[in-house]
């Protein structure tokens, strides 16, 4: 009887910490982003700026993703339990916002989030916030997962972790037919829905790339960065081959302007997306840039080669 009363009082503790978890980001929320600090505390109509809601959604689905990687052992007591749980929960969480912070500096380091989201609507950018915050939850749920209860190793996957995945998204201008930035301004949707599956896609191949034995840091990092080479190698063959074998053509053509019913020059701030690719372009390219890097991972991270070869 005193285990189920245990075990309900650690779930009872942990919903009442993930609604703590939310508070605490509301304010945190005001540090990163100090133009949102009138709009926290008010009245929120989600159906009037869904850049904005995109945005903020996408912060509490990331904190549930990496809660939902949260282990317990009751073998050392309660307390213990409790206090491991609190300990673990502020680390990852502010790994978490580091990571955010640091991507969208390197993805979105020309925008400003009062500008585009608050002021312009764009919902371009509030779908790219969406796929970031998703992805860095993945990122941080498997790095806590393989870390076990070191905090040291805890830091220096993440920072592994967040080297690759700040270089590999500097090469979306490399495979991708969308120029980034100018399609960004213009509100365009195509070049979101292109970099979500091109972002979502590497997430995956940089975390099957943590996801092996950790003997030791060395032969870890060694493991780790012939992986990420490998899948750098392997991503390109799939996606031209994708192309070729199921001939593929992205045909890229200018879309004419979506105007709200009754819009004008004045409420233009509104408007869904301006001139520019039509959303079919970026939904092929980010399914194919999803699609290959799934490939991938079938390759650098499914085979096992067992005890085939002698150990001397």
């Amino acid at each position: 009887m005193n285990e189920l009363f245990d075990k309900l009082i650690i779930r009872i503790v942990f919903a009442v910490l993930i609604c703590l978890t939310l508070v605490f980001y509301k304010y945190l929320h005001i540090v990163f982003y100090p133009s949102a600090r009138k709009q926290l505390f008010r009245t929120f109509y989600p159906s009037k700026n869904p850049a904005d809601t995109l945005h903020l959604f996408s912060r509490i689905l990331g904190v549930g993703i990496i809660l939902s990687g949260f282990h317990f052992y009751l073998g050392n007591g309660l307390g213990m339990a409790i206090y491991d749980l609190l300990l673990s929960t502020i680390v990852v969480f502010a790994l978490y916002l580091g990571s955010l912070y640091i991507l969208e500096s390197i993805v979105l380091g020309s925008y400003e989030y009062s500008d585009e989201v608050l002021k312009r609507k764009n919902l371009s950018y509030g779908i790219i916030c969406f796929a970031n915050s998703l992805a860095m939850a993945f990122l941080a749920k498997a790095i806590l997962s393989i870390s076990k209860d070191s905090l040291i190793m805890l830091a220096i996957l993440w920072l592994f972790a967040m080297a690759i995945t700040g270089i590999a998204m500097k090469g979306f201008d490399l495979v991708s037919k969308l120029a980034f930035h100018k399609l960004l301004a213009k509100k365009n949707i195509a070049v979101a829905f292109s970099f979500t599956g091109f972002i979502w896609g590497w997430t995956l191949l940089v975390t099957n790339a943590l996801e092996h034995d950790l003997v030791d840091i060395k032969s870890y990092s060694v493991q780790f960065l012939l992986k990420i080479i490998l899948s750098a190698i392997v991503f390109p063959l799939f996606k031209h081959g994708l192309s070729m074998i199921y001939q593929l053509k992205d045909e890229i053509t200018s879309a004419p302007p979506v105007h709200n019913i009754g819009a004008t020059s004045s409420n233009s701030a509104e408007m869904p997306y301006s001139e520019g690719p039509g959303i079919g372009i970026g939904l092929y390219e980010g399914v194919l840039f999803f699609t290959s890097a799934f490939l991938t991972g079938v390759i650098t991270a499914s085979i096992d080669f067992g005890s085939f070869y002698p150990v001397f």
